[in-house]
């Protein structure tokens, strides 16, 4: 008898990997979402041979497809594959867990040390490798998205309305149409629906893909349950944070705007981070100038980079008008994470018994190379924002910065040196300085 698709069967030759498995990746996903990937690969395909290589492929490409973090979904996938629902969400969680604690720690200690001198140097220091991270990200991201000369004019145009005060969702928005009516193909195939993080995997038969209609039935009932209960637990949680006295009354919109975040992070967390971190400046829960910090606790942290909405939702809290701002930043960051992940479960537990049945067809490859164009634009005017900041901060140019950040870039090669000691380094550089005077 078939196990019902919400129930999947055991592994075949070694027991799924326990909480302790999925804790310890989730405190150990330094890198980025590739390392990230690999790190999962690593154990549930080689090591535990819970999935074959093609199952994980086809996982990989759906959670590629999905807005919201892709390393944290194929996470939430491979417990789902393995013990249903309840293991998806704790190997999902326990992905996601250490880095959202320890950003909030750093949230916490940012706050708390912008009148120390030595805390504020250490902060300030790593501004540079920022910068440096930020570049890389737009080197890397648009060599991978930027492949036609379409796509190219789609960029500079995104660039132009973006610096102009176009809102990212509508330029997005706009892309995407332009990529489903475009009557050619916007990308090579060596582009992002193509890529594989973790080497050359044979793509093996799909899972389920000749699945009687009656097991297709069930599936698509299931995904339709699992997405109408997180409806529910979103309108539930959403109503709590609007009558609790939460963040000083700012519950609503940080839930609003960080939901928003994850449905729009088509292509990365790097789609919309400098979104919502605009956003936040706009809003006053930070300073311009923590754009920097935001960034560089979420490349020196564990787990996806869209934690960096953990500190701003700590922030959100923190700065409003309040007799406990360290007990209303915690909530914020709660909120923040809350709201940024409920998607991210509900869309890759909504489509995970149809993995095998979904493909990636041309007009939907063309949407994504569109979009592309505006993610690759908005990390790079992010760049030159910060890059002002921090080489000319007072309408000089800082050569100490600029050295750093060099120096960051070449470090950041891939097979040198990780980022979050790139950002530690560079931290020590900024005590140095202070001390010197």
């Amino acid at each position: 008898m078939t196990p019902p698709p919400s129930e999947p069967p055991s592994p075949r030759t070694a027991p799924p990997p326990d909480w302790r498995t999925w804790l310890v990746i989730g405190a150990t996903g330094f890198g980025g979402p590739a390392a990230q990937i690999a790190l999962v690969h690593r154990e549930v395909v080689e090591r535990r041979r819970a999935l074959d290589e093609g199952e994980f492929l086809a996982a990989m490409r759906i959670c590629m497809l999905l807005p919201g973090p892709e390393a944290q979904q194929l996470a939430t996938y491979a417990g789902w594959r393995q013990g249903g629902i309840r293991a998806g969400l704790l190997a999902g969680g326990l992905f996601v867990l250490p880095g959202a604690l320890l950003v909030t720690a750093l949230a916490w200690l940012h706050a708390a040390g912008e009148k120390v001198p030595l805390v504020a140097a250490a902060f300030e220091g790593t501004r540079p490798a920022v910068v440096a991270l930020v570049a890389l990200a737009a080197w890397r991201i648009g060599s991978r998205s930027i492949t036609t000369g379409i796509t190219a004019a789609l960029a500079l145009g995104a660039m132009a309305a973006l610096a102009a005060g176009a809102p990212f969702p509508l330029a997005m928005l706009v892309a995407g149409l332009v990529g489903v009516l475009a009557p050619m193909p916007l990308a090579l195939p060596s582009g992002r629906l193509s890529a594989h993080p973790v080497g050359a995997v044979a793509a093996g038969p799909a899972p389920n893909g000749d699945a009687p209609p009656s097991a297709r039935t069930g599936s698509l009932r299931h995904s339709i349950a699992v997405l109408a209960v997180a409806l529910a637990l979103w309108l539930a949680s959403y109503a709590a944070v609007g009558a609790l006295p939460l963040a000083p009354h700012r519950g609503r919109e940080i839930a609003g705007l960080f939901t928003e975040t994850t449905l729009l992070s088509f292509g990365g967390a790097y789609a919309v981070v400098p979104w919502a971190l605009d956003a936040s400046v706009a809003r006053g829960w930070i300073e311009s100038g923590d754009r920097f910090d935001a960034l560089a606790m979420g490349e020196a942290t564990p787990g996806p980079l869209i934690l960096v909405v953990t500190f701003l939702g700590f922030f959100a809290g923190f700065s409003a008008p309040t007799h406990s701002a360290t007990l209303a930043g915690l909530c914020g960051a709660g909120i923040a994470t809350h709201f940024a992940f409920l998607p991210s479960f509900a869309m890759i537990l909504a489509v995970a018994p149809l993995v095998g049945a979904i493909t990636t067809s041309s007009r939907l490859g063309n949407a994504l190379a569109a979009v592309g164009g505006v993610i690759v634009a908005g990390i790079v005017l992010l760049g030159l924002r910060l890059a002002v900041m921090a080489f000319v901060p007072d309408g000089r140019l800082d050569p100490v910065a600029l050295l750093v950040a060099i120096a960051a870039a070449a470090a950041l090669v891939p097979g040198r040196l990780p980022a979050p000691l790139v950002v530690a380094l560079a931290a020590g550089v900024g005590i140095v300085r202070m001390l010197l005077g």
